[in-house]
């Protein structure tokens, strides 16, 4: 499916019309249609769409349905849609993958399969609906037309936005950059220390214990997996634990006590002199990694924070802290996962170098 629609095609019976018809007292058959869907196609033609009919019918009925809709595009009499399309599509020098088509019906499934976007109104038969890259809501005759229109201006509306999205992603990306080559700068120093810490950890026999709330939760469950698994090469398991994995610890201790010391009663629980408490928190003020550091020193451990550059507070409970050179939350778990990434690297080789 494409978003970029140059045609619309409308089959009649059961899209414009309701599928019924009744005969006049002259005997000429009249035909139900919804004064919203005739709205729909003349705002649709003053914006410049080209609305087309398709007919397996050539009678005097189609001819009225065309001048009070004031289109001039119709295939009559077509009995196979798709080469109706086709011939259409040669006509107005259109590919069909910028066609939208509209049928109810069974035999207008290899159209509706074949264009850009074929859609089938909620009265369509099964194969018509299969066949549709979308079922609309709105049954034919009542307003399947206009919901189709609707849908095609929104279409339009997000091809004309690619362009500032793209200005904007590319802004996005650029700054991205920019706080790397801060971190590449500046922030080293800070990464091999950490990455030593956890050497000399791991070879002691002791352990690592992170934690964190969302995505710091997750960085800190990335790390446990990649060191108690493995990052590059193969290796033993070693001691890396993440407390944001427990919910039934989570849920008793925040149940209980109070959010806040879900961290840190689990640090009382299992740091020990020698660990290393790890606290992950982009802004350096969540109450629960801040009691959670606090918790870890007083058992003896080495307290290690990483945050971002306004995270002063968790600062003052650490031994060694990483911020992240921005001060935007989207930057921070950017170079935070680099940040992980690159002392994983380092201690896996490491330790691998000297075992």
């Amino acid at each position: 499916m494409v978003t970029k629609i140059r045609v619309l095609a409308l089959d009649i019976d059961g899209v414009i019309t309701d599928g019924t018809a009744s005969l006049s007292d002259n005997g000429d058959e009249d035909k139900r249609f919804s004064f919203q869907d005739l709205d729909a196609v003349t705002q649709a033609q003053r914006a410049g769409l080209p609305v087309a009919f398709v007919t397996a019918e050539d009678t005097p009925t189609v001819d009225r349905i065309m001048r009070r809709f004031k289109c001039d595009l119709v295939q009559r009499g077509a009995k196979d849609k798709l080469l109706a399309l086709e011939a259409l599509s040669r006509e107005l020098n259109v590919h069909l993958d910028e066609f939208c088509y509209v049928g109810d019906g069974d035999r207008d499934a290899p159209a509706l399969r074949r264009v850009g976007l074929g859609l089938a109104p909620l009265n369509a038969t099964h194969l018509a609906k299969s066949a549709a890259h979308r079922v609309l809501s709105k049954p034919g005759g009542n307003g399947a037309v206009a919901e189709t229109i609707g849908l095609l201006r929104q279409l339009h509306s997000s091809e004309e936005n690619a362009d500032v999205m793209e200005k904007s992603m590319y802004a996005i990306v650029t700054n991205s950059i920019e706080a790397h080559q801060r971190l590449l700068e500046h922030a080293l120093p800070v990464l091999v220390r950490v990455a030593q810490a956890f050497v000399r950890t791991i070879r002691s026999g002791n352990k690592i214990v992170l934690f964190g709330n969302g995505g710091s939760a997750a960085d800190a469950q990335h790390v446990a997996g990649e060191l108690v698994g493995r990052f590059l090469q193969e290796s033993e398991p070693w001691p890396v634990i993440a407390l944001t994995t427990d919910s039934s610890i989570l849920t008793a201790v925040g149940n209980d006590w109070d959010f806040a010391e879900v961290f840190s009663r689990q640090v009382r629980a299992l740091a020990k002199p020698g660990d290393v408490v790890v606290g992950i928190s982009t802004s350096g003020r969540s109450p629960n990694v801040i009691r959670g550091l606090q918790a870890g020193r007083a058992e003896g451990a080495m307290i290690v924070g990483f945050t971002g550059s306004g995270g002063n507070q968790m600062r003052e409970h650490t031994d060694i802290c990483f911020q992240a050179p921005s001060d935007s939350t989207p930057r921070i778990q950017e170079l935070h996962l680099v940040a992980w990434h690159a002392i994983c690297e380092m201690v896996e080789r490491e330790l691998l170098r000297t075992s």
